[in-house]
């Protein structure tokens, strides 16, 4: 009943702090999977879907609120687990409550408990299998449940739950014999937990408007989704090193900190060191194993570049780290109270005030995080688009919340969106899996000459044709194929859209913060495109957006690459000038393709200005930073080494761009 208690309220918080409306990171994707039962991204987590269909018949609130409740759901259900965890591991109500709520209300995982995500799902199947874990040693019949629950468990999301089985190994080791004894029993009852994902290949046939890749027809198809292939380069970034893992650890040491309020993490600090003491050593190993395998080992076998946008990827990953610190939180607040002999009014008084510090931490993040921001981006590009038009997106950002409001709330019926590979939609143009780039490339150069309708793309740019420039999204210009030829076309809604959403607007959530700095550096280089040169602006509006976009690294960058591809020339000294403001303001997190963006326009800069050796450094610079065959520093670098007669070095380049093709990066 207590547990349940538990449960309850934080069930209660975040069905209040939950956004009604779709939000970034996957929140969209997972909504649309879980309404048309569709297929999400690799592996595909089959179980979450079906689970997150059923709520979408809740009589309440908008279908992206009622799959969010899925979440706020399992997320209620792991705090209550984690307070049947503590009353197995020590006597004593209070420090129970201190630990599950302490977890509820801590910032990471109160955040994926108001969002479409498998998190508190995966956690809280964690914490039910330490649960039976516990108990299993004086009731081994607990065993077969265990084994369905950890099938099932890797049906949600298998990476971090096979991270974890070496540490329940530990847990059971005592009861070896009796494992061994019913291995056969155990192994078919996991099996049976994962036939969710035959589900998710069947499923797959069936023609379905939300499906990642489309059809897995064969073995190596399932084995490529199910694997994550497709993830290869981001999971093991070429451009990768051990700054980027020591980076990663003290982003994790930080985060951990945070999570419990540092007074917490303390608390939790001393609950470690004294579990040895007060659970044994196998207990302690088993909780140790689990803390370390999602955070410190699973740093160490990614290799994930280190920035602003990835390491809001990984921040969710620990969260099954932190669910062992809030245990951890408990064991220690329970040795306080009896150590320093607290009475019960001073106990609870001390435990009330630990958890209004955590809750005040989480709060601050979560309820200030404008989760509704991605929904008024979306709603604003379907708004601004041109009739009948033919909408080719990307992913998260953009394609995913204009899908949701497009196929579910049926917002601008009349747009048709595409995905420009062939993901997610079930109108593919071509099988992702089963066509290289260069037919992909043909199928869609194709299409896109056979309509007669606008053609947008949104986060992209369609380079067969002129195009006009819009800023939030950019319609191909079929009078001409030069992709040279740019129009700049502000309109009035979108500009308005700048100056209250991004120019104006800070928010504390870190996918948002990190979408507008990319739309920023996009308004800079369109505004970039048409001032004209040697002039400046006359009215105080763009004076204004300039002065903005000047302060920060992504606009200043922006700007420079506009006038730069100004098509009425440019000022090399503004060029300059907004390139050294970009240098000086540029984080220490910015991703690596911005960072090499800034060495590229630097390099095109100097070699404009017939500084050879200058331009050579900077190209080969942002090349290195961001090794791609799609690199704008390889024609310029080619230009000059053909130019000075250094055929060596361009037969190098030349190498190291066909190395990278082949790779398929």
């Amino acid at each position: 009943m207590q547990a349940g208690a538990v449960a309850l309220a934080l069930f209660a918080l975040y069905a209040v702090t939950t956004p009604r409306t779709v939000s970034l990171e996957d929140d969209s994707l997972f909504v649309l999977s879980c309404y048309f039962l569709g297929i999400e991204h690799p592996p595909g987590y089959p179980l979450f879907t079906l689970i997150g269909h059923l709520f979408t018949y809740l009589p309440v609130g908008s279908v992206a609120y009622r799959v969010h409740l899925a979440s706020a759901l399992f997320g209620a259900l792991s705090a209550g687990a984690a307070w049947l965890c503590m009353r197995r591991l020590i006597p004593g109500v209070l420090p129970a409550y201190v630990a599950a709520l302490a977890l509820g209300l801590s910032p990471v995982f109160w955040s994926q408990s108001i969002i479409a995500e498998v998190y508190t799902l995966n956690t809280f199947f964690l914490l039910l299998l330490v649960v039976l874990g516990l108990e299993a040693e004086r009731r081994p019949g607990l065993l077969p449940w265990m084994a369905l629950v950890f099938g099932l468990s890797l049906a949600n999301h298998y990476p971090l739950m096979l991270l974890a089985a070496p540490a329940f190994a530990v847990l059971l080791w005592p009861l070896r014999a009796e494992l061994l004894r019913r291995i056969g029993l155990l192994l078919i009852l996991v099996v049976v937990g994962l036939l969710p994902y035959a589900w998710l290949v069947r499923r797959s046939w069936s023609g379905l408007p939300i499906s990642f890749y489309g059809e897995l027809d064969s073995v190596t198809e399932i084995l490529f989704f199910l694997s994550r292939a497709g993830y290869a380069e981001v999971d093991h970034s070429p451009t990768a090193g051990w700054l980027d893992k020591v980076r990663y650890l003290t982003f994790v040491g930080r985060e951990l900190l945070v999570q419990f309020a540092v007074v917490g993490t303390a608390v939790a600090a001393a609950g470690f060191a004294l579990q040895w003491r007060m659970l044994g050593r196998r207990i302690a190993a088993f909780l140790t194993i689990s803390f370390l395998m999602p955070s410190v080992v699973l740093v160490l076998l990614l290799g994930f570049d280190y920035d602003v946008f990835r390491k809001h990827i990984f921040h969710v990953y620990p969260l099954p780290a932190y669910a062992i610190g809030a245990l951890w939180l408990g064991l220690g607040f329970g040795w306080l109270v009896e150590r320093y002999a607290l009475p019960r009014a001073r106990a609870l008084a001390a435990g009330a005030a630990l958890l209004a510090l955590v809750g005040a931490v989480g709060a601050h993040v979560n309820l200030r995080a404008n989760h509704e921001w991605a929904a008024r981006y979306a709603q604003t590009v379907l708004k601004l688009l041109p009739p009948n038009a033919v909408v080719w997106g990307q992913g998260d950002a953009d394609l995913l919340p204009m899908a949701y409001f497009h196929m579910v709330e049926e917002m601008r019926p009349d747009v048709t969106l595409y995905q420009a590979q062939g993901l997610i939609l079930g109108n593919r143009l071509f099988h992702p899996l089963r066509t290289d780039q260069q037919i992909a490339d043909r199928i869609l150069r194709e299409f896109i000459e056979e309509q007669t309708v606008p053609v947008v793309f949104t986060l992209d740019a369609y380079t067969g044709n002129a195009r006009r420039d819009r800023w939030l999204y950019i319609e191909v210009d079929k009078s001409s194929t030069d992709s040279r030829r740019i129009t700049v076309d502000l309109p009035e809604e979108a500009v308005r859209f700048f100056e209250e959403a991004i120019a104006k607007e800070s928010v504390g959530n870190a996918w948002i913060a990190y979408f507008q700095s990319e739309l920023r550096r996009r308004y800079g280089s369109v505004l970039g495109m048409s001032l004209t040169p040697g002039q400046a602006p006359e009215d105080a509006r763009t004076r204004r957006h300039l002065e903005v976009l000047g302060e920060d690294f992504y606009g200043a960058l922006g700007l420079a690459d506009g006038l730069l591809n100004n098509p009425r020339g440019y000022s090399a000294g503004a060029v300059a000038a907004y390139l050294d403001r970009a240098g000086a303001l540029l984080p220490s997190d910015a991703p690596k393709q911005h960072v090499a963006g800034y060495f590229l326009l630097r390099g095109i800069l100097r070699a404009n200005a017939q500084d050879g050796p200058g331009a050579v450094r900077d190209l080969e610079t942002a090349f290195s930073l961001w090794p791609s065959p799609k690199s704008g520093a390889i024609h310029p670098l080619e230009t000059i080494y053909r130019d000075t007669g250094n055929r060596a070095a361009l037969q190098d380049l030349q190498n190291r761009v066909s190395q990278l093709k082949r790779k398929g990066r």
